[in-house]
């Protein structure tokens, strides 16, 4: 038998030359293994039909979802999670409405927070409707969001912010488009409520929530004034915890008399048991003292305060309330 020649034994030298995962590798490198064809097995997962599939959900759908999460949770999660998902996040849409309310959310974050509220106002491209600002904020950084936000109609401010009095009274000022203004918890003078005021004409809804009490030392009337004579095309009026009396609503009532909806709970100095009552119920929503807050996230009412409540509450609830 001829030997093979130098050309055909090369390819068999370096096959040899290869180490081998078969448990009995051929001996003879001269008479090969027949060769094998390995096809790449196919498995098949059965679909779960109670398990949709996100991917191939119409992006409008998508957009609904992704609406009703925080804004820190979509730039921090949402749109690292696939490429859909950020294309999605991408879009101005995605930050018509801007809440940046997560406190826990601040605390591991590398950079200043003010850094995450700019960025997503860069987002929104002009596009900025409502924003919600809470526990981070300061001047500058709320002089970003309306130099580019022109088209802004609800401010909303949370408790811990750091906005000045002058800082949020320039800002209003170059809102013309402003409907609405919420001061949660926060700390703002007469001056700024009647500013706010004569600067928005547009104004259609107020809120300017304290920290309830029932202590008569503390009743104050001066903001009720202040929204009594400086927004008189209020709609909707929340006062949560405000320590107004009868005489600060009575102001109100007069100088407001669009109306549509009142919330006085936990405004422990107010009595409707009168003919105070009896105009309050003139409007078509209306929130008395000792109603539920338990769809409000923030403090209503000092906490020594809460015994008391409960049982006004179950008063009101059988008939013997005002």
């Amino acid at each position: 038998m001829n030997k093979p020649s130098l050309p055909s034994l090369a390819p068999l030298f370096i096959m040899s030359s290869i180490p081998s995962s078969h448990p009995n590798p051929n001996p003879n490198p001269q008479f090969s293994q027949p060769s094998i064809s390995i096809k790449p097995v196919k498995f098949k997962c059965k679909k779960n039909k109670n398990i949709p599939n996100w991917l191939e959900l119409p992006e409008e759908v998508l957009f609904l979802i992704f609406s009703k999460l925080n804004t820190i949770d979509i730039i921090e999660n949402v749109q690292k999670s696939c490429m859909l998902f950020r294309k999605l996040c991408k879009s101005p849409s995605m930050f018509k409405v801007i809440d940046m309310t997560l406190e826990d959310a601040y605390m591991d974050l590398p950079y200043d927070p003010n850094v995450m509220t700019r960025f997503a106002v860069d987002r929104s491209c002009g596009c900025l409707v409502d924003i919600y600002l809470e526990y981070v904020c300061n001047d500058d950084t709320l002089t970003y969001i309306v130099d580019r936000s022109k088209n802004l109609k609800h401010l909303r401010l949370g408790h811990y912010i750091d906005v000045s009095d002058e800082g949020l009274i320039e800002a209003v000022k170059k809102l013309p488009l402003l409907e609405g203004v919420e001061l949660i918890l926060c700390s703002y003078s007469v001056d700024t409520v009647e500013a706010i005021g004569r600067t928005c004409p547009s104004l259609k809804s107020f809120s300017l929530n304290a920290v309830g009490s029932s202590d008569r030392k503390l009743a104050c009337n001066e903001e009720a004034l202040a929204i009594a004579k400086n927004m008189p095309n209020l709609r909707n009026l929340q006062l949560i915890g405000n320590h107004m009396t009868n005489e600060g609503l009575k102001e109100i009532l007069d100088g407001c008399p669009l109306l549509e909806s009142l919330d006085l709970r936990a405004c422990f100095l107010v009595d409707l048991s009168g003919d105070l009552g009896k105009r309050c119920e003139l409007i078509k929503n209306l929130r008395l003292p000792f109603d539920s807050t338990a769809d409000y996230d923030h403090e209503a009412y000092e906490d020594h305060l809460a015994d008391k409540w409960r049982g006004q509450q179950n008063d009101y609830d059988s008939g013997f309330g005002f």
